[in-house]
């Protein structure tokens, strides 16, 4: 449910500008980013409360220009030989039931961050 959920958000990413390359040739867990060649993220998890806190995943930071040179070298191979980049054409012309399933994945998704509690504005004492 989770990977139609996060496509939903793909055509504002794709406004944005940004780059979207969806990885097929396994399951890749981690996330991964390399930020102005300088600094970079590793890790298994999601910016949203259910990795970050109720699965106790977590990333670690990376304060190293080789480390991130290597990890950006890496990430280019890995999309190379193994991802697919979402075109905005292609992502504006899917069908209107993947767009539903996707938007409808997001709300569920959305709504028991609610029920968890982690809902913006909501007291965590």
């Amino acid at each position: 449910m989770v990977h139609y959920a996060s496509r939903a958000l793909y055509g504002s990413f794709l406004d944005a500008g940004i780059d979207i390359h969806e990885y097929h040739e396994s399951l890749m867990h981690a996330k991964v980013a390399v930020i102005d060649g300088h600094w970079a993220t590793v890790g298994s998890s999601n910016l949203d409360p259910f990795s970050l806190l109720l699965s106790l995943e977590a990333n670690v930071v990376v304060d190293d220009e080789s480390f991130a040179i290597k990890l950006k070298h890496s990430l280019e191979q890995a999309i190379k030989l193994g991802a697919r980049r979402i075109s905005e054409n292609s992502w504006r012309t899917q069908s209107i039931k993947l767009r539903l399933v996707s938007w409808l994945s997001y709300g569920v998704v959305r709504f028991m961050i609610g029920i968890a509690g982690y809902a913006p504005g909501k007291s965590r004492i």
